[in-house]
């Protein structure tokens, strides 16, 4: 162990990520002769091939992905560390920034927040990933987000949050439903069919409301097409007689584009209230210090807490 430094991990991330010494080589700005040697000693050092000839070419061990796995973790570790020592000066920085979001807060978030750098901050690059409300506390620790951007009613703990706003919800039916004309009933917005936004991971806070307030009528929705996407549904109601609910933002959006008419909820499904969130291991940072305040200047957010804990940033 005492062979390896930050170079030594820096190759093991590269060589495994690649799977080839060469392109390895290139991408560190190294000579292919000094990617070999330095795979060798990583392989003396871990008592592991790392990467093995197939008949497709080298792939890494099961042991080396774990390995470069740790590895990459232990240099995002570094990397902050050194950051938070750092003064953060937004017009020259060429930091990357990763966003977690669910679909329709991206939708509202990311064109602000894609015009505010390209004025405040023009090298800086972001990453969108979608949420996954079952591990966000993983995302955020393991470096896959560095903030998430979300309505969750029950986030878990020791993580800092701050609200960004409260959104309305409204539900879409066609302009020329044969039934839905300018307003909607309870027992309508009951007997219709609905438009069901299933998510990738885990499940959306807005349907889990509207069946809720189904279940409160003593009723079971009808869902007649089950989509990945919130933004999908607007053009599927606007073809059939069919229902969605969406945020106010979105829904008024998508009547732009599509024959649709927005309406209240008949039920009182309540606002949606969107807040970032984000780990220990970035709330010191200058970088992130200063992404935050953007991001909550851009929604005049109020309020910031970590479990009770009043916190800046």
């Amino acid at each position: 162990m005492r062979k390896l430094d930050l170079h030594a991990l820096r190759c093991l991330c590269v060589l495994v990520e690649q799977s080839h010494v060469s392109r390895a080589a290139e991408q560190l700005g190294i000579s292919q002769p000094a990617m070999s040697t330095a795979l060798g000693q990583l392989r003396e050092a871990f008592g592991d091939p790392l990467l093995v000839r197939t008949g497709r070419g080298m792939a890494p061990t099961p042991n080396a992905l774990r390995l470069a796995t740790s590895a990459r973790a232990a240099l995002d570790l570094l990397h902050e560390a050194v950051a938070m020592t750092q003064a953060f000066d937004p017009a020259t920085a060429e930091t990357v920034f990763r966003i977690s979001a669910t679909e329709s807060v991206g939708f509202l978030l990311m064109p602000r927040l894609t015009r505010a750098l390209q004025r405040l901050a023009p090298s800086v690059r972001l990453v969108l990933s979608p949420s996954e409300p079952a591990r966000l506390r993983e995302q955020l620790e393991e470096g896959r987000a560095d903030l998430v951007a979300g309505f969750l009613p029950d986030p878990p703990g020791a993580l800092y949050e701050a609200t960004l706003y409260e959104q309305e919800l409204r539900v879409v039916a066609s302009r020329g439903h044969p039934r839905i004309r300018g307003s909607l009933s309870a027992e309508q917005f009951l007997e219709e069919r609905h438009v069901r936004y299933q998510p990738l991971h885990g499940e959306s806070t807005i349907e889990r409301r509207v069946d809720e307030a189904f279940s409160a009528q003593g009723r079971v929705r009808r869902v007649a097409v089950t989509v990945p996407s919130a933004l999908a549904s607007a053009p599927i109601v606007a073809a059939s007689a069919h229902l969605a609910t969406l945020t106010r933002a979105v829904a008024e959006h998508a009547a732009r584009a599509d024959a649709l008419q927005v309406l209240v909820p008949p039920l009182p499904l309540g606002p949606v209230r969107v807040s970032l969130f984000w780990h220990e291991r970035t709330h010191a940072s200058a970088a992130h210090v200063w992404l935050r305040r953007v991001i909550r200047r851009l929604f005049h957010g109020q309020g910031t807490s970590a479990r009770g804990t009043i916190a800046s940033g």
